[in-house]
């Protein structure tokens, strides 16, 4: 019987792309969006089968660790907790966990997936993985390319080259391509280009050989990270100062486009990325209008639309193609990444925007900012300076009247009308 293949799973993304429901501190990996569990756990269940898979290495962060452990738990799956002290992107995280496996086992066959992808056919998906095996086997780094039903521009693309003898399915990877426009695209899925899936099966020895040779600097110091490695609290976490110095790059710059060993097995398994709202909806049932929806909600007069809205009633009314995430409207692509990167750098002066204005109506404001964010935000007096203004309890509840603030109030309506108010109300000096 053949040795068994050793999964490891990368779940230390931030998923900035799914935001707000989508935060750094609760990443997309982790959350039920598509079903009872997560794509983490679901990508765990996948590998789950002992006659093909042996124990699971899950690669993750300090932040994320119990989040992991705990989904691991749920669904009753035991798997080493192998953690980045910092995050230095996939090479450096697929290298490490390479090493860390094998330290025991030199030779062993390596299966790197992404924690946060979906797949809709698992049986097609382990096929592939059998499919893979041979030329993994005979060393090459074998990526699973994903047969296109249409021609996405969110996904780089594989061209495959000549059959791999011996190892059939696989083929010769001839070139790896960035993400196209419109029309190249096309010309690709008609050209039998493949999606880049990111997902990998190897040999360790081969995946650290080449990492070597390409990133030398980076594999000596990731060599040391995990040579170093501590145990705590049942984590298995790499050397800080080691870790922290290797570079910091993907594996498909770091590995995959230089090596010669690159082979692919064309697949088609219902892969996605989530990549944003969009193809949440994609992936959800739709009723009749094409419209899915996650939570409580009533669409009227409206068709190809997605709602998310957890823990109050929620109606579309007349809209097309609206994609709306706790209550806030969202468009795929990358502006929300943007949007939620410069929201996080924000926060923290968020909490200290408020001086001598109303407590009543900012608190409410920073009450929807926390559960947006999912970061607490208290909102704050500053300390008391001669010349300052306070208001008195009247002009608070005159304020709250006047603002006409509810528990459904938006962020934007919140802090529009707070600080709309406050610039034109006459206000008394504070007495110190």
């Amino acid at each position: 019987m053949p040795d068994s293949i050793r999964p490891v799973i990368l779940c230390g993304g931030a998923g900035t792309r799914l935001w707000p429901a989508s935060r750094d501190s609760l990443p997309k990996q982790f959350l039920k969006l598509l079903g009872p569990q997560s794509t983490l756990q679901e990508t765990l269940a996948r590998v789950s089968d002992p006659a093909l898979f042996s124990r699971p290495v899950v690669v993750t962060n300090r932040d994320y660790r119990f989040l992991v452990r705990e989904q691991l738990e749920e669904i009753g799956i035991d798997a080493e907790i192998l953690l980045e002290p910092a995050r230095r992107d996939s090479g450096p995280a697929v290298a490490a966990a390479t090493a860390h496996i094998a330290a025991k086992t030199p030779k062993a066959l390596v299966l790197v997936l992404a924690a946060d992808h979906v797949v809709r056919d698992p049986a097609a998906f382990v096929a592939a993985c059998r499919d893979a095996r041979p030329a993994a086997e005979a060393g090459h780094i074998v990526t699973f390319g994903l047969k296109p039903d249409h021609p996405a521009t969110a996904y780089g693309y594989i061209r495959p080259g000549q059959p791999i003898p011996n190892a059939a399915p696989a083929r010769a990877v001839e070139t790896f391509v960035e993400k196209p426009d419109t029309p190249t695209a096309e010309r690709y899925v008609k050209d039998g280009y493949l999606w880049n899936s990111g997902n990998f099966l190897f040999r360790a020895d081969v995946l650290l050989a080449e990492y070597s040779a390409f990133n030398p600097a980076s594999a000596e110091t990731i060599a040391h990270a995990v040579k170093n490695a501590a145990d705590d609290l049942g984590f298995r976490v790499l050397d800080e100062t080691a870790f922290a110095s290797a570079e910091q790059k993907s594996i498909d710059y770091a590995v995959m486009e230089k090596t010669r060993r690159a082979a692919v097995v064309p697949a088609s398994y219902g892969w996605s990325d989530v990549g944003g709202w969009n193809a949440v909806w994609e992936l959800l049932s739709q009723d009749a209008n094409r419209n899915a929806a996650d939570g409580e909600v009533v669409f009227l007069d409206s068709s190809g639309s997605y709602v998310l809205s957890k823990g109050r009633l929620a109606a579309l009314v007349r809209s097309d193609s609206t994609r709306l995430a706790e209550l806030i409207q969202q468009k795929s692509g990358p502006d929300t990444r943007e949007f939620a990167q410069a929201l996080d750098s924000r926060l923290g002066r968020m909490s200290e925007l408020v001086s001598a204005t109303t407590m009543a109506a900012v608190n409410e404001v920073a009450r929807q900012l926390s559960e947006i964010t999912g970061k607490p935000i208290r909102a704050t007096r500053a300390p008391v300076r001669e010349g300052d203004v306070r208001h008195s309890r009247a002009d608070i509840e005159k304020a709250r009247e006047k603002l006409g603030f509810t528990p459904r109030t938006s962020l934007r309506d919140g802090l529009e009308r707070t600080f709309s108010y406050w610039r034109t109300t006459p206000r008394r000096p504070r007495t110190p």
